[in-house]
């Protein structure tokens, strides 16, 4: 049994609950109205999912003559689209289906006429898909279908009903190029996102086998993989709270998650070997109790085990399956210490495990809301649209939140894009910064920082639009350089940091190397708290000085410039000092 410090609410108990809640929120809308609103819940969900981090969702304008596409997710380096979604409320039958497959099959033959080929992706393995060359070759696009309805039984009656799109329709499931994202499935991926967001486990039950082996704060034994499973089963997502990574997946052609591969092998084929050939499990918890032959865990969540516990959950092993557990008794200023020692398995990067001191996304949440400052207008929703709206937002701001801190605290600003760790200077930042007071006031003043800039980008945006249709001077360079709206490779954090420089005269990066973290800290504050305006037209000129700096060393000789430039931008930011941009911008 587990409970939670936030309880779920009422529409996300079960499916049911959760269609007939997102219906009620559209009965008084038209039929064009929900399938709007409709799209736009599912961009928003899909959205913070993993693997479409890296894509920007866009929704299709169009009402009518939309090819049977609702939302479109596209790389924003190459501008390219890569995933097509048709949003459709309700399928009703093999009809329904044979409509949106059949607009598929047009819309395949009127825009990939003669390519053929059939290399296999899956929606939710896209990072694949973002590193194909050729984004016009058919075999980099995904077709998806987005309903609340159960489409089980009336998939099956499609696939057997003879209609001349079936043979489309299997040809993209061969090679894994089309998803149904029904109902039940979207709930699921709605609750794991909002137990992550929202709902962290307070109390963990599980059934003990012997008494627990004690020393200090530490307690070891083992865990059977049933337990863990029902942990999972209710927790969800929220039991990796403070951990470092996210589950990173099964895949047999990925030689990097051989780990993985390995640990589901033994939990599917030999179930009785886990003991002796995994490490196990850390928990964090900030209580422990022996009840009923049960330990009860207060405030608990795995801190290291993620790839474990997510192997075991798809291998659903029968029989005998323990795993070796460990229990760490640690209060929130001292459980990221744990986390950043004991992953090790997966060989998470360093610099991941030392930014989690500044940047769990709990210590973020706390360190803002203690200065009154809300990530974002939908926090407190109690809507589905408009939590799945808050949680997609949250995961850029993190995003955003961790280059900014790599940008303003490494040596070289440009750091951004490299992330290597030597370059970061987490020594002084440790000497600066000891306590969880101290984290938080730091992680307070960065939140400031993107919030006031998220304000700036927002006018920039209306200034240089990226709509495709706009094909004036300013319409150009929107489409050109509308990865420095999004989350893309650190653009935004990069401009931040040099709206900052620019406005305290540091002119290059020896400069920048020079300063102190706790006086550079204090001067940027200043500018947050007293300079709001300065701070505005210095991240609009560096926008544009950094556009100037890169159409510049384009020639469109060889190609087309925006084509050109969309390749070249992040190594030539990556391997640029900034007093080129710091010149460019004192020209303005």
């Amino acid at each position: 049994m587990t409970n939670y410090s936030v309880n779920l609410p009422l529409f996300l108990e079960s499916y049911v609950e959760f269609m007939q809640h997102i219906e009620g929120l559209y009965t008084k809308l038209s039929n064009p109205a929900k399938g709007a609103e409709f799209a736009e819940f599912t961009k928003d969900i899909l959205s913070t999912q993993e693997k479409f981090l890296g894509f920007k969702p866009e929704l299709n304008t169009k009402q009518t003559h939309d090819e049977g596409v609702d939302v479109f997710w596209f790389d924003p380096e190459t501008n390219k689209q890569k995933v097509y979604c048709q949003c459709k409320l309700h399928i009703r039958g093999k009809d329904d289906l044979d409509n949106i497959i059949g607009k598929f099959s047009s819309y395949e033959q009127s825009h990939f006429p003669t390519n053929k080929d059939t290399k296999q992706l899956s929606i939710f393995d896209l990072s694949e898909a973002n590193q194909i060359g050729n984004s016009e070759s058919k075999a980099s696009v995904i077709y998806c279908i987005a309903t609340l309805s159960i489409t089980k039984n009336i998939l099956e009656l499609y696939k057997s009903s003879g209609r001349p799109s079936v043979n489309f329709y299997q040809n993209l499931a061969d090679s894994n190029r089309i998803e149904i994202i029904d109902g039940q499935l979207l709930y699921k991926l709605f609750l794991e996102a909002y137990r992550k967001e929202y709902a962290i486990p307070q109390r963990v039950l599980f059934k003990v086998y012997e008494k627990f082996v004690n020393y200090n704060n530490v307690y070891m034994r083992i865990i059977s993989a049933e337990d863990l499973i029902k942990i999972y089963s209710e927790c969800g997502q929220g039991i990796f709270f403070e951990n470092v990574r996210d589950f990173l997946g099964l895949d047999a052609r990925n030689s990097a998650l051989d780990i993985n591969n390995e640990i589901f092998k033994t939990a599917s084929n030999e179930p009785e070997k886990m003991l002796e050939r995994n490490n196990g499990i850390t928990f964090k918890a900030s209580y422990l109790e022996y009840k009923d032959g049960n330990l009860i865990l207060e405030n608990a969540g795995i801190i290291n085990g993620c790839q474990t516990t997510m192997c075991i959950v798809e291998a659903q092993p029968s029989g005998d399956c323990f795993v070796p557990v460990k229990i760490v008794i640690a209060d929130l200023e001292n459980s990221s210490k744990v986390a950043k020692t004991a992953n090790t398995q997966n060989k998470i990067e360093k610099i991941n495990l030392e930014l989690s001191e500044y940047l769990r996304p709990q210590l973020v949440k706390m360190s803002l809301a203690e200065i009154g400052v809300k990530i974002n207008e939908h926090e407190t929703s109690t809507s589905v649209p408009s939590i799945a709206s808050a949680i997609c937002y949250n995961r850029v701001f993190y995003s955003d939140l961790r280059y900014l801190f790599i940008g303003l605290f490494s040596y070289i600003p440009r750091n951004i894009f490299i992330s290597d760790y030597a370059s970061i200077k987490f020594d002084e930042l440790a000497n600066a910064y000891p306590s969880l007071d101290d984290k938080k006031s730091l992680v307070s003043i960065i939140g400031n920082i993107l919030t006031a800039a998220n304000k700036v980008f927002d006018k920039l945006k209306e200034e240089y639009p990226s709509e495709a249709n706009l094909q004036d001077s300013k319409g150009k360079i929107g489409q050109i350089f509308n990865r420095f709206y999004v989350d893309e490779k650190g653009y935004k954090p990069y401009l931040i940091v040099l709206s900052m420089c620019c406005l305290l005269n540091i002119h290059d990066e020896k400069q920048f190397k020079e300063q102190s973290v706790k006086a550079f800290v204090d001067q940027i504050n200043n500018i947050i708290e007293s300079r709001e305006s300065d701070f505005e037209e210095a991240l609009k000129k560096s926008f544009k000085a950094v556009a100037i700096s890169v159409i510049s060393r384009c020639t469109g000789k060889d190609r087309d410039l925006d084509q050109e430039i969309r390749q070249k931008l992040f190594t030539y930011l990556k391997t640029t000092e900034f007093s080129s941009f710091y010149l460019t911008y004192g020209a303005l």
